[in-house]
């Protein structure tokens, strides 16, 4: 194998993959991808490529810079580590390690920050799958950001094109828009509804205003006017 083809895909793999974390797929395109980095060794028995010391990725408009990375030409499976940063287009992603599973699986870990189209995430690990409508899972909890407000739970999984969340674990739910905070041991969240409203189980509260309300299930919708409606 050359060593133009050895790093290309290093730089397919890990280009497309470290942005598509943050909940958007890179599109298939057959942008040029460079690679610069102070060392880059392939091992033919074993199949692995590595790149060592001031790792840095452009393709199209996505890039991304680490210290070390490495790609498994067998298996497909590909990690960047060390202050992690990568972008494409409005998504900005900075985590310790990244690692790419295959073509349908990607995983952040380690502070990892990830912005995309107004909504921020904030936690220790995300696992992504654009394959399922941009389907993340955060095992270890997290909080999710929006203009609207925020989403924490112990443990977070949502569909980002279907703007639906679950927390599950010491949920918790503000909206200052709304003067709302709510949360319970399990919240359902479903923004692309016509009428967008959160769920909250076990132990559920929610106040507004002076008013606080307590139930062991509760739906508050919540109206574009600013107001919210407690069922």
């Amino acid at each position: 194998m050359t060593q133009r083809n050895i790093c290309r895909g290093v730089l397919l793999l890990l280009a497309a993959g470290a942005v598509c974390t943050a909940g958007l797929a890179a599109p298939q395109n057959a942008d040029p991808t460079n690679l610069t980095a102070d060392r880059l060794t392939y091992d033919t028995r074993t199949g692995v490529v590595t790149a060592e010391g001031g790792v840095h990725v452009d393709q199209g408009t996505g890039k991304i810079e680490g210290a070390r990375a490495t790609y498994n030409t067998k298996t497909q499976e590909g990690t960047i580590e060390g202050n992690v940063r990568a972008q494409r287009e409005d998504m900005n992603l900075s985590c310790d390690r990244l690692l790419a599973a295959g073509q349908e699986h990607w995983q952040a870990s380690g502070s990892v920050h990830m912005a995309k189209a107004g909504r921020t995430f904030t936690g220790p690990l995300v696992d992504y799958y654009p394959a399922q409508d941009d389907h993340i899972v955060a095992s270890s909890g997290g909080t999710i950001t929006s203009p609207d407000g925020t989403l924490s739970a112990d443990h977070l999984e949502g569909w980002l094109k279907q703007s639906r969340f679950t927390g599950i674990g010491n949920a918790h739910v503000t909206s200052p828009a709304r003067d709302l905070e709510g949360g319970g041991d399990r919240m359902d969240y479903y923004g692309n509804d016509p009428r967008p409203y959160v769920e909250l189980d076990g132990n559920a509260w929610v106040y507004q205003g002076n008013n606080t309300a307590r139930s062991n299930h509760m739906t508050v919708y919540l109206a574009d006017d600013g107001t919210a409606v407690t069922q």
